[in-house]
């Protein structure tokens, strides 16, 4: 897919319906590691289902380059995916979904976020550690890799009170 790096070119918007096979699409683009599995049209359609569910999609010039999706029940909100496509990804694009994120989470009055992440996700950990997640537990072998084996989740928390919003491009403004 191409993408274009100027910041007007960027464009978040929340997902709808009539996403689904782009997000199934971008999900085999994108998450090609051991422990991932994939996800079809179906798939999101029953996570978009799910009471608390939202979801935001991001374009380049008008081509999807990621999207994340969340839940939201009460007082807590978690994580469930969050991706960008290759040629876009170390660009800052994950950052402005997070932070796209954490706001709707605070105005929904979200006090606490959650996720897991593939223990061997070095880039997910730099990406949630740089938003004020932290490490609170691990799931042992809880991902099961192509070709066998197990992987371990990490489990991170981030209270929203104390969490950075102002990150982009790997930087703090």
């Amino acid at each position: 897919m191409t993408t274009h790096d100027a910041p007007d070119d960027i464009a978040i918007r929340p997902v709808t319906a009539f996403d689904l096979v782009l997000l199934a699409a971008l999900h085999a683009e994108i998450f090609k590691a051991p422990w991932d599995q994939p996800w079809s049209a179906q798939s999101f359609a029953e996570i978009l289902a799910m009471p608390g569910a939202h979801g935001w999609l991001m374009t380049s010039g008008g081509t999807p380059i990621g999207f994340l999706l969340a839940r939201f029940i009460l007082d807590e909100g978690e994580i469930l995916l969050t991706g960008i496509v290759p040629a876009a990804q170390r660009r800052g694009h994950a950052g402005r979904l997070m932070r796209v994120l954490i706001e709707s989470a605070r105005a929904a009055g979200i006090g606490t976020l959650f996720l897991e992440h593939a223990a061997g996700n070095a880039a997910a950990a730099a990406l949630y550690g740089g938003f004020g997640f932290s490490p609170v537990g691990r799931r042992r072998a809880y991902y099961e890799r192509r070709g066998g084996g197990r992987e371990d989740a990490i489990i991170l928390r981030c209270t929203l009170a104390g969490a950075d919003v102002a990150r982009e491009n790997g930087q703090r403004e």
